[in-house]
């Protein structure tokens, strides 16, 4: 099996002599082309089995999910990798997706936990996984299944495939507020998850990454991460129109995030914002420094490229100068900040942390909730219960020390 992903654009043009070409790599159309007959984004995620033939019950799915559902590129590419997983699977065994049991998604459950399993042509065919990789994976074929059950009167091995089991007593209440008498029902193929909880980043981390960063503009995004909670793909979507001043008197002032419907359109789904159009808060120090670079360098970049976007963060490389920045380009730079600094971190860890040193300071579930722009306020809970549980060390500590340990 052989996983393809498109995200490129392309613009066909047509000439005078009536020949259409195809640039795959252009950057500035409008200054380089003169008849213009069409602009179009290819961007699919698409399985192909041994023969290079389409897998047209997964290309179905995956562009039912990017074009209907509007998942961001980044979930669809994770879902086909997981198909893909799926159908490797399928054909080691030799089993059709259409006539697929219960006991077919137990016995995949287990395979994904093999320990580097490997067919008759020596080749890897699958590896260990967590428990939470391994869920990932088949909530991703159930989901599968329940869209070609709806579709295509596929036959769902998930149906039935439930246990009634007690509300976890680690979930926030409001989360089961459906449920009766406690009572849940959960998946039988569902794997038992150790929290290894979320990487919160201290003063002295963030103080040492900030000093390595040798771009203003990367200092800038990791302090926006920090000082707002905001997830990545919303700061890459940042708006150069949001950036402005407003009273200087006031410690803290409001970013806008605007949802544009345009440039998802437009193919990107990566900078899809998943709490759609809501305020931020921002402090004003750091409006100034977002001003200042506005006004410095992404206007002085836009004068040599004149770019056809507003995003706030660009790249300022030579080969793709002005482009909008990308999400694996902000992984790149973290990676080698890290690797010069001595501390591994995402760009996701600047989120958590701001999360849990709110919760620690006391601010509720709701309010925490509505900052962090989580539509359900379970996903809210574990940062209170990261809190909770740092307050009870420390009320341990003197009871410690009283018998000398």
């Amino acid at each position: 099996m052989h996983l393809q992903v498109n995200e490129q654009r392309y613009i066909a043009t047509l000439k005078s002599n009536g020949e259409i070409e195809i640039d795959y790599n252009f950057t500035n159309y409008s200054s380089q082309l003169n008849d213009v007959s069409n602009i179009v984004v290819e961007q699919y995620v698409c399985l192909f089995d041994d023969n290079w033939a389409i897998v047209d019950e997964v290309f179905s799915f995956l562009e039912h999910r990017l074009e209907v559902k509007r998942l961001s590129f980044n979930t669809v590419i994770a879902k086909g990798v997981d198909l893909k997983l799926f159908y490797d699977f399928l054909e080691c065994y030799n089993l059709q997706y259409h006539q697929i049991e219960e006991k077919d998604i137990n016995d995949f459950v287990a395979w994904l936990l093999l320990p580097d399993a490997k067919n008759s042509e020596n080749e890897l065919i699958s590896s260990k996984r967590t428990a939470k990789s391994t869920n990932r994976i088949v909530s991703t074929i159930k989901d599968f299944y329940q869209y070609h059950s709806k579709f295509n009167k596929i036959e769902n091995p998930f149906l039935y495939a439930t246990e009634t089991i007690k509300r976890p007593t680690g979930q926030h209440k409001s989360f089961y507020t459906h449920t009766q008498n406690g009572l849940v029902e959960k998946s039988i193929f569902k794997i038992k998850e150790f929290d290894k909880g979320v990487r919160v980043l201290t003063k002295e981390q963030i103080e040492t990454i900030l000093a390595t960063c040798t771009m203003q503009r990367d200092r800038l995004l990791f302090e926006l991460l920090l000082f707002t909670g905001m997830r990545i793909g919303e700061a890459l979507s940042l708006d150069i129109h949001a950036i402005g001043l407003s009273d200087l008197r006031e410690r803290v002032q409001s970013l806008p995030l605007q949802s544009n419907e345009d440039d998802f359109r437009k193919g990107n789904q990566q900078r899809e914002q998943k709490s759609g159009t809501r305020d931020l808060f921002i402090p004003t120090t750091l409006m100034k420094k977002l001003f200042s670079y506005y006004e410095t360098t992404w206007l002085s970049i836009y004068e040599k490229r004149s770019m056809e976007h507003n995003y706030f963060f660009i790249s300022e490389f030579h080969n793709n100068l002005g482009e909008p920045l990308s999400y694996q380009a902000v992984w790149d730079r973290c990676r080698k900040i890290g690797k010069s600094c001595g501390i591994f971190f995402t760009p996701h860890d600047f989120r958590h942390t701001f999360a849990t040193i709110l919760a620690r300071n006391s601010v509720g579930i709701e309010r925490l909730s509505k900052l962090l722009g989580h539509r359900d306020i379970g996903s809210t809970n574990i940062y209170i219960e990261i809190a909770k549980k740092e307050d009870i060390m420390e009320e341990l500590v003197p009871f410690y020390k009283q018998y000398g340990v």
